[in-house]
């Protein structure tokens, strides 16, 4: 597997909001179609990954994903 992640340190997400950031039509953000990260996870599933959110200590949050490497055995599964 190969992993992907972006740390930032601006403000983080309550528990309950990191539990619900993957979910469609969910948004932090006024105005916000909650739509991106949910399509961005479909994507990562669909190709054999996880993707994730955290925070990052002290502030802040990491956002990650995990997909698999060309040519393992769970590549050749979903190729």
């Amino acid at each position: 597997m190969i992993t992907v992640s972006v740390r930032d340190t601006g403000v983080s997400l309550s528990p309950a909001a990191i539990a619900q950031v993957f979910e469609a039509f969910h948004s932090t953000k006024p105005g916000g179609m909650g739509m991106g990260l949910a399509i961005s996870r479909s994507i990562v599933e669909a190709h054999g990954g996880t993707i994730y959110a955290a925070a990052n200590h002290p502030r802040g949050m990491v956002f990650g994903f995990t997909l698999p490497v060309a040519g393992t055995a769970l590549d050749r599964q979903h190729g």
